[in-house]
């Protein structure tokens, strides 16, 4: 279309002022009357999700409180355990069951909000059955001389009323000799050990559980030697043994209900062959020659003689340093040793008033020393370990030893510890009196048999000491 001046210059007609304003307040009510024409609604979300009570045992009614969302809603409940649905599980609590513990129980919260959206919320997890414990066990000294350790401040443990058992520890070994209590006396064993204590604790309805302490580091003791008994032998050449310390044995064991002395020994004793030599040492001689002379357990002429020293009812011993200095014979068969027994044997035999064997020499094994205890439990096998004799027992003089404390024994040999057994059952009858033993034995069942070339063999021994350790060890004179 072609505009013309005459176009141009036409007027639009103006609309009224009153109509205008009209347009606006009703544009304004429309809006007003529907909202949603303008401004759309927030989506609901969840402010916080539903939660359950800390710990639940069995028969607990566990009360999910509900979660909070942003708008209301209709709400309904699905409870799972480790997962899994649980059927016919759609309130607001849920009753434990004790099959159910240690499972991990949940409550699902499904909202339903205006014009039909769901949302879904799941609480965290409970652990059904667990004790709750917060914080570990402290234990310390219980004074200053760190003789004694004891629990000092528990954790904080719900439910109410649960209770403690303690079990002492070298971590993580448990302490076999310790008793259910919140103090332990420290032990020998303890020393150069790191020592702490678990609890187990205990509810009705719950699980066990288990918690440890701190460690404390127990430190070394040094131990101190003080000689206070010896026998030195300085008997003349050829001369007997020194009776007010030494008595006898002899024969094949068949006078003390023990033929073959408990081992099918192949010797028959006697107290002549034990001598000193005029060099400060006792010799124990073994021999063929002049065996035949006695008629042994074994139905025929005696194949060995030797001899047997005991202190038995003369002197005795209780803890301390054991030692003596020792040459033997070596050849397969031969079995010198020194050792003790209880004191109290006539009441309760052996092994029940206890064996301590501080050295056994095996000819067929020239290098080694045995050191053994015996005890009613472990009996004829004992507890016990061995240890090397550098360049043999049968070459010269080495020195055989125990350290015996209240609560453990450690064998030596020239000064070096090889074994060490602790007090920790009812086989540790090693608490007493005892008295030493000095004998040459040939045959039974731990050398194996003589070899048949041998005629002779010896076991002499320099000197025997007793010390106390730490002022710990006494000489019992009768």
């Amino acid at each position: 279309m072609n505009l013309t001046p005459e176009l141009l210059n036409r007027k639009t007609p103006r609309m009224p002022r009153k109509s205008i304003i009209g347009l606006a307040i009703g544009a304004l009510l429309a809006v007003t009357l529907n909202p949603t024409a303008a401004i759309s609604a927030p989506a609901p979300k969840l402010l916080t999700a539903p939660t359950l009570p800390a710990l639940a045992g069995t028969g607990t009614v566990v009360k999910a409180v509900a979660g909070k969302w942003s708008a209301s809603a209709s709400k309904s409940y699905a409870w799972t355990l480790d997962g899994k649905a649980v059927a016919h599980a759609t309130s607001t609590s849920f009753k434990v069951a004790a099959s159910q513990l240690g499972k991990m129980l949940r409550v699902v919260e499904t909202a339903k909000f205006a014009g039909g959206k769901k949302l879904t919320a799941t609480s965290k997890p409970l652990a059904l059955g667990r004790i709750l414990v917060i914080g570990k066990p402290v234990i310390g000294y219980t004074d200053d001389t760190n003789s004694a350790l004891k629990v000092t401040a528990l954790p904080q443990i719900q439910p109410a009323g649960a209770i403690i058992a303690y079990q002492w520890q070298h971590p993580p070994f448990a302490v076999p000799t310790t008793v259910n209590a919140d103090t332990y006396p420290l032990a020998t064993a303890d020393e150069d050990n790191q020592v702490g204590v678990e609890l187990t604790i205990t509810a009705k309805g719950y699980l066990p559980t288990r918690v440890s302490s701190n460690g404390i580091s127990i430190a070394k003791k040094n131990r101190v030697y003080q000689q206070i008994w010896s026998e030195d032998f300085n008997g003349a050449a050829g001369a007997s043994y020194n009776s007010s310390t030494w008595g006898s044995q002899e024969g094949d064991g068949s006078a003390y209900r023990n033929r073959g002395w408990g081992n099918n020994e192949r010797e028959w004793y006697l107290s002549s062959l034990a001598t000193t030599d005029g060099n400060g040492n006792l010799t124990i001689d073994a021999k063929t020659d002049g065996a035949n002379a006695f008629n042994c357990y074994y139905k025929a002429p005696c194949e060995w003689i030797s001899s047997k020293l005991l202190t038995q009812d003369k002197v005795g011993f209780k803890y301390g340093r054991i030692e003596a200095r020792i040459k033997a014979s070596d050849g397969a068969g031969t079995w010198p040793a020194f050792w003790m027994l209880g004191s109290d044997i006539s009441q309760w035999g052996w092994p029940g008033c206890g064996e301590i064997d501080i050295t056994e020499l095996l000819g067929k094994d020239p290098n080694t020393t045995y050191g053994t205890l015996h005890g009613p439990n472990s009996g004829g096998g004992g507890r016990g370990g061995s240890g090397t004799v550098d360049g043999g027992f049968a070459n010269g003089y080495h020195t055989y030893a125990i350290d015996w404390l209240p609560d453990q024994i450690t064998w030596y040999v020239d000064g070096v510890a090889y074994h060490t057994e602790n007090k920790y059952d009812g086989d540790w009858v090693f608490d007493h009196e005892f008295f030493i033993i000095l004998n040459l034995a040939m045959g039974g069942n731990f050398p194996g048999p003589v070899d048949p070339v041998l005629t002779k063999a010896q076991m002499s021994v320099d000197w025997i000491h007793v010390s106390t350790i730490n002022g710990i060890g006494e000489v019992i004179t009768h």
